[in-house]
C-alpha cells in the first residue's frame, strides 16, 4: 500500500517533468533555429536554398510521414509566376523533394521551383493560432523544412536540427521530424517583392507561443 501510494505521487510528477522538459526544449530549439535562419540572411543577403518542400513531387502529393497535426494545420499553395518571384528574389529557387515513405533522415533531391509548383502553406486558422494574423488569409504563407540538403547546414547550422518528441508515436525514424520555416509571399492580395521569413514551427505544427503555453500549462499542474 505504501508503494502504491508513492507511485500515485511520483508517476504524475515524472510525467509533468517530461512534459515540461519537452516543452522548454521545443521553445529553445525553435528560437535557435529561427536565429540561424536570420543569421544566414544577414550574412548572405538571401535565405538558404534547397529547403524541404514537404512533398513527394511538385504537383501536390504530401510526404506521407508528416504528422497528422501538421497536415491539419496546412493547405496546398500552388505557385504562379507572380508568387514564385518573391521566393526567387529571396534566394529560394530550388526545394528538396522527398520520395514516398521518407522519414527524417533520408535526404531529399534538389528540384527547381516552377510557376506551377505546389508547396505546403498555413491554413488561415493556423496563421491566427501562431500569432501571424488576426484574420488569416489563404495562400499568404508557405512552409519549408530545414532538411539535410539545406544551404543552412555548414553555415549557421552545423547540420539539420531534429525535433525531439515527447512520445514514441512521433519518433523521427517513422515521421518527418525537422523544424519548419514559415515564409510570407503575399500581402494578402498581391505578391511581395521579396519573400519574408516570419517564424519557425515544430513538425507538429506548433510555434513558439504554443510551446510556451504548453510549458506553463504543465507547470501549473505541479
Amino acid at each position: 500500500m505504501i508503494l502504491v501510494g508513492l507511485a500515485a505521487i511520483l508517476i504524475p510528477a515524472v510525467s509533468d517533468m517530461v512534459g515540461r522538459t519537452n516543452a522548454s526544449a521545443s521553445v529553445a530549439n525553435i528560437s535557435e533555429v529561427a536565429n540561424s535562419v536570420q543569421r544566414y540572411e544577414t550574412q548572405y543577403l538571401s535565405y538558404p536554398d534547397n529547403l524541404d518542400s514537404l512533398m513527394t513531387d511538385l504537383t501536390g502529393t504530401d510526404l506521407d510521414t508528416l504528422t497528422a497535426s501538421l497536415t491539419a494545420a496546412t493547405a496546398d499553395v500552388t505557385l504562379t509566376a507572380l508568387t514564385r518571384a518573391p521566393l526567387t528574389a529571396a534566394g529560394i529557387s530550388s526545394v528538396g523533394v522527398h520520395t514516398a515513405g521518407d522519414n527524417t533522415f533520408q535526404p531529399s533531391t534538389a528540384t527547381a521551383l516552377t510557376d506551377t509548383t505546389v508547396l505546403k502553406g498555413l491554413t488561415p486558422a493556423t496563421q491566427v493560432a501562431l500569432g501571424l494574423e488576426t484574420t488569416g488569409v489563404a495562400g499568404k504563407y508557405i512552409i519549408l523544412g530545414l532538411g539535410t540538403i539545406s544551404e543552412l547546414n555548414g553555415e549557421t547550422n552545423i547540420e539539420a536540427p531534429i525535433y525531439f518528441p515527447e512520445n514514441g508515436v512521433l519518433n523521427p525514424e517513422s515521421v518527418y521530424g525537422r523544424f519548419i520555416a514559415v515564409f510570407q509571399i503575399t500581402d494578402g492580395t498581391d505578391p511581395l517583392a521579396r519573400a519574408k521569413f516570419k517564424t519557425v514551427i515544430a513538425p507538429t505544427g506548433e510555434g513558439l507561443t504554443t510551446g510556451l503555453s504548453n510549458y506553463f500549462a504543465v507547470a501549473s499542474n505541479i
